[in-house]
């Protein structure tokens, strides 16, 4: 989420906007952040591992070497491009597998995470450009 004194003293400060701290938070407030948080989550898909398919030319038993025995392992595309493979529990310390419900969790707050980065980014940008202009 934005803060709006600091985006305000951006504007301000570096862009010499004559907006007010109100006008600040009234562009933020206007900012449609369900709309682009759906639309920014299109780009993202999860997928479970099938454990048998072979991934950009690499086997999978090379793929499941140093993943915990019998554990689901977590593939995150962006754009259709595979960006993140993730084989054990992050928020465990060493290699803890992850059922189908946990690697599920893990998988969608991942890509949460990614999805809000971007969202706010997005907001940033438009605010700024509402406050300079």
């Amino acid at each position: 989420m934005l803060n709006a004194l600091q985006l305000f003293g951006e504007a301000k400060n570096t862009y010499g906007s004559t907006r007010t701290f109100t006008e600040c938070q009234d562009f933020i407030n206007a900012f449609d952040w369900d709309a682009h948080r759906l639309s920014e989550r299109a780009n993202y898909e999860l997928v479970l591992y099938d454990k048998v398919s072979a991934i950009n030319g690499i086997s999978p038993e090379l793929i499941l070497a140093d993943a915990p025995v019998g554990g689901e392992v977590i593939l995150v595309y962006i754009g259709g491009k595979l960006t993140i493979i993730q084989k054990h529990d992050p928020s465990q310390s060493g290699f803890v597998a992850m059922d189908v419900a946990l690697a599920t969790e893990i998988g969608n707050g991942i890509i949460d995470n990614f999805v809000e980065t971007k969202v706010d980014e997005i907001a940033r940008e438009t605010v700024l450009i509402q406050m300079i202009s």
